[in-house]
């Protein structure tokens, strides 16, 4: 999402200047010891000990101190699937796909979110296993799935891809859940990709997703669009270009807990665990800043389906979230209105990562939609 794009850029710059700061005091330490300001270069040395361990350790006190706990919680691992497969695309591409649950039973297929993977799905994997075939794919270049060779990331691709899993897996009637861009790639899909999608879709979850280029449905979004062009563009391309970089940034920001703090403030609102919250921190540093960047570039400059809404007939089931920064819930009170066989959920509090902070009430409300689907 664009605005997380910004955030990320600002938790790197803060890392930087972490570093730089941290240089500067180890050479002042070694300028100044053993002269008469003894005690000046003592200091720095304190300084320069303290700051490197808050840039290795600082995302535990951060994550407590943003954080709730919750009694009893179970908290989310990075788990993947041993039955899983592996599918080639035309493009080089090869797309992961996992398996849980009975092979006989409703399939269910999840589409995550960008900067990401599908072990995000951690607590829907746990619930609808018991009694559904579960279905995750990893998208392209993030989690086990390579990222294609002509570097095209835009939704239309993704939207091939989904359909080639479908088709692959021969199946019919399916449930589609995505969330984020994995909701952008179903509608897609639905809308201008697919040919008789009422055989092959049975129903559609969108979690926290939108309809269009995402600037204009997420906070600041006036300021998104003002700089859109002439600043997103431009650093998307460098983060392409620097991508090892980038990621060794991500990661060091992670580790200090800025990512962590910009992580809260986009995607939760506020009552999750330290332990999700680092889950979900941990996602976006392990996500390549090239694939990140060719995906945003892929949802700001081709996405919008608005006009496409009023011809998707198949039940869909719409999750807001009262506190969503980066899809607020206008854009889900959107899709609500203009798709004829919709229904929509608010979860509260909860913000983009409801799958997760909200796990129980959206798991609840996703399998009463998907029992009333005939």
């Amino acid at each position: 999402m664009p605005a997380l794009l910004l955030f990320l850029l600002l938790t790197d710059l803060v890392t930087i200047a972490f570093i730089v700061f941290d240089i500067h005091l180890i050479r002042e330490w070694y300028q100044w010891k053993d002269t008469v300001d003894d005690e000046y270069a003592k200091r720095c040395l304190y300084g320069a000990i303290a700051l490197t361990a808050y840039s290795l350790l600082g995302k535990f006190p951060v994550s407590w101190l943003v954080s709730k706990f919750r009694k009893n919680e179970d908290e989310p691992k990075q788990e993947h699937s041993k039955l899983n497969e592996q599918l080639k695309r035309p493009d080089g591409s090869v797309i992961n796909i996992e398996f849980l649950g009975d092979n006989r039973a409703q399939p269910i297929l999840f589409v995550h979110g960008w900067n990401a993977n599908s072990t995000e799905w951690y607590y829907q994997k746990k619930h609808f296993s018991k009694n559904y075939r579960v279905i995750l794919i990893d998208l392209p270049g993030l989690g086990k799935s390579k990222r294609p060779g002509n570097k095209d990331f835009s939704l239309q691709k993704m939207a091939a891809d989904l359909e080639a899993v479908i088709d692959h897996l021969k199946l019919g009637k399916a449930v589609l859940w995505g969330h984020s861009i994995g909701g952008m790639v179903i509608l897609t899909y639905c809308t201008q990709v697919a040919k008789n999608v009422e055989q092959k879709v049975k129903g559609i979850v969108l979690q926290h997703t939108t309809f269009t280029d995402p600037t204009l449905t997420a906070i600041l979004s006036r300021l998104l669009r003002a700089i859109e062009k002439p600043v997103l563009y431009p650093v998307c391309y460098l983060m392409i270009a620097l991508s090892p970089i980038f990621w060794l940034s991500k990661w060091m920001s992670y580790l200090n807990g800025n990512m962590l703090l910009s992580t809260r403030f986009l995607t939760f609102a506020g009552t999750q665990t330290p332990a999700q919250l680092d889950f979900i921190s941990r996602l976006s540093a392990m996500a390549p800043p090239s694939v990140f960047a060719r995906g945003m570039l892929g949802m700001m400059k081709t996405y919008d389906v608005s006009n496409d809404l009023k011809n998707l007939q198949i039940p869909t089931l719409i999750f807001g979230a009262e506190y969503d920064r980066l899809t607020k819930p206008v854009a889900s009170e959107y899709m609500n209105k203009n798709i004829p066989n919709s229904q929509m959920v608010l979860l509260s509090p909860a913000g983009h990562q409801g799958l997760v902070e909200r796990h129980a009430e959206s798991n609840e409300a996703g399998e009463n939609f998907i029992k009333g689907l005939n």
